[in-house]
């Protein structure tokens, strides 16, 4: 079907002006490309399920308030708290809030593959399969760090499983279909293309999404649609539709189908990810490297190390460049933490490290990553989103900062949806005034965010970035809701 389907797209282009103004006959072409849509959606649609997971919530509806459970979707879908973005009832009872999302059958044995996000904290959870039958599930093991999960249903019907295809040889440009059930309407199937490959960094207020390596897709992603396929031309599933950019238009994301081989085996057998851990705060090497000597600009940099972590009991030092696990090139810091990830606890690797202008090779034997205890370790110390730490004389050389300074905080952590990264302060970042006013230490930092970055304020900050040239950047800290 794929080529002939691919065929009849091109050469639709080409005829549609001229299919126009036929008064009694439709184009071959045009009538083969709709038949090829309605066989890719009757081959999969069979596999794709509705799923309604319940969770409770303290309070009845509040009196004059709009049914808060049409917002329901919308906060899980975007991965937010529903309690943080809107005043909740009185806690004077428990009533379940629904929330809708998609999956698709992975085998016999009624395995689904849907968003963690979707079943969340949920109390119950239905499935509904493209016939209408409805069955309860149980949760067998969900990974918050790629936002992957997995339910299963107990029936002796014969399901119709899904085929999952090879992300990693997808291209941008070519056609995506997604299929789900956006607001509960089973089985829509909306037609794209893949408009980029590979984001990063997206502003999703998702707290637990560690990994971020998303297909972009322009085929309809809405509310509803979370943990439903992305599929190509041959059926296959490409993809897992899992969110999108609110207040953009066509700019869907979908979990890349590889990530969830990986770890979909591991929930089954064990129903929790355990994934290696090294215990070091990195940037990319980018930014550092003609101030260490680097040869080119890659590598992850090693600006702290934890305590009692793998990395210090291996000796790794600030300033340090990680260039390769084992015969794995690192490129910049987020290649470091998908490769770590990817091994076991209890794995001992070889790592080469550039240090003094020198390669050296360092054994580490990883440990287990702990997500709360980590995430507590790196969160950002104030409310404008930032953690920072004094800049001294050696980082200033090691550096390779060219502007003559006088101290300054260095900027270490960044919470991507705090407001100091909204006004586009960057880790790495050297803080050198607020309100134009010196920052030679963290007490001068942390005394005039006090006085001038307190919520509601607008405040002028002098940073310098790259080492070379300073600019300033204008930071809004919202007013704290206190209702």
């Amino acid at each position: 079907m794929s080529k002939r389907f691919v065929t009849a797209v091109l050469l639709a282009a080409l005829i549609a002006p001229f299919a126009a103004h036929a008064e009694t006959e439709t184009s071959p072409l045009l009538e083969e490309l709709e038949s090829a849509f309605i066989r890719l959606g009757e081959e999969v649609r069979p596999s794709v399920v509705n799923i309604e997971a319940d969770r409770l919530a303290e309070g009845p509806r509040g009196r004059g308030m709009p049914d808060m459970d049409m917002f329901e979707d919308l906060f899980r879908f975007f991965g937010i708290p529903r309690d943080e973005m809107m005043p909740g009832p009185s806690p004077d009872r428990e009533r379940r809030i629904p929330a809708t999302g998609s999956g698709f059958i992975i085998d016999e044995d009624g395995h689904i593959i849907t968003n963690n996000h979707v079943i969340r904290e949920a109390e119950a959870i239905t499935v509904r399969l493209h016939n209408g039958d409805e069955y309860p599930a149980e949760v067998v093991g969900g990974d918050p760090d790629t936002d992957v999960a997995v339910i299963r249903i107990d029936t002796d019907q014969e399901l119709s499983v899904a085929e999952l295809g090879d992300s990693d040889e997808i291209k941008v440009g070519q056609f995506a279909v997604a299929i789900g059930s956006p607001q509960g309407l089973e089985g829509s199937l909306s037609f794209g293309h893949i408009s980029a490959l590979g984001r990063q960094e997206l502003r999703l207020p998702d707290p637990d999404l560690r990994f971020q390596n998303f297909i972009q897709t322009d085929a309809a992603i809405n509310l509803g649609n979370s943990g439903g396929p992305l599929v190509n031309i041959h059926g296959e599933v490409i993809g897992i539709n899992t969110a999108i950019v609110f207040g953009a238009e066509s700019l869907g994301f979908a979990i890349p189908v590889n990530l969830a081989k990986r770890v979909v085996p591991e929930l089954i057998a064990e129903g929790r990810v355990t994934r290696g851990y090294l215990g070091v705060n990195i940037s990319d090497a980018s930014r550092v490297a003609e101030g260490l000597g680097l040869p080119d600009d890659h590598g992850a940099f090693v600006e702290s190390v934890r305590e009692d972590s793998p990395a210090e009991e291996a000796g790794i030092q600030i300033y340090d460049v990680i260039r390769r696990v084992n015969d794995t090139p690192i490129e910049n810091a987020n290649d470091l933490v998908y490769t770590i990830s990817d091994l076991a606890p209890e794995t001992e690797v070889t790592l080469e490290i550039w240090r003094d202008e020198e390669t050296v090779e360092v054994e580490v034997v990883l440990a287990e990553y702990d997500a709360p205890e980590v995430r507590a370790e790196v969160e950002p110390e104030d409310h404008l989103g930032l953690q920072v730490r004094e800049l001294t004389p050696e980082m200033i050389e090691r550096l390779n900062i060219e502007v003559d300074i006088e101290g300054g905080v260095l900027v270490t952590g960044l919470d991507p949806m705090g407001a100091a990264s909204e006004a586009g302060i960057r880790r790495g970042d050297v803080i050198l005034e607020i309100a134009r006013q010196p920052v030679h230490t963290t007490a001068d930092y942390e005394r005039l965010i006090r006085e001038h970055a307190q919520p509601g304020m607008t405040t002028l900050f002098r940073v310098l970035r790259g080492g070379q040239q300073t600019t300033v950047v204008s930071v809004t800290v919202p007013e704290t809701d206190n209702n």
